[in-house]
């Protein structure tokens, strides 16, 4: 065999490996982030409907009718339902983002909790703003989790 021969058999050799390759790795894929979770949606859907009702309910109460007691058991039925979400989220493979939103929800949370219990009052002008902050922070989860559904951001 002459080096032409030689130099083409080797070429064609290394090109049919990466041709083989390329249909490898084309049959596999790498996934950069969690696969989606309809359980996770439907807890993210199910947790904004908790917020969004705490605060109907709060605002449909008159100001000076707003004593942390009359919430507080609804403060830690919902602190329990983020919490349980910060962990689904956290259990699950390349997640961090999503993790990231829960928890920053359910410290929000628990920081206007403690805000309302120090204070025995919320006030209409801030109940509106937390309840419109919440409502961005859950539609930030949802599209996270959509996303992963089709594989891609929206951004």
């Amino acid at each position: 065999m002459n080096h032409r021969n030689y130099d083409w058999h080797r070429r064609s050799h290394a090109f049919f490996i990466l041709l083989l390759s390329l249909f490898i790795i084309q049959g596999c894929s790498y996934r950069l982030i969690a696969a989606y979770d309809e359980k996770t949606q439907e807890a993210i859907f199910a947790s904004a409907k908790a917020i969004d009702q705490f605060y109907g309910f709060l605002l449909e109460a008159n100001e000076n009718e707003r004593a942390y007691s009359k919430y507080s058991d609804k403060y830690v039925e919902i602190e329990a339902q983020l919490n349980a979400l910060v962990l689904r989220n956290k259990v699950r493979n390349l997640n961090e983002d999503s993790t990231d939103i829960a928890e920053r929800m359910l410290n929000l949370w628990r920081r206007y909790k403690d805000r309302h219990k120090e204070k025995d009052t919320y006030k209409t002008g801030m109940a509106k703003l937390d309840r419109k902050r919440f409502e961005r922070m859950f539609s930030y989860s949802v599209r996270a989790e959509g996303a992963k559904k089709s594989g891609t951001s929206d951004e």
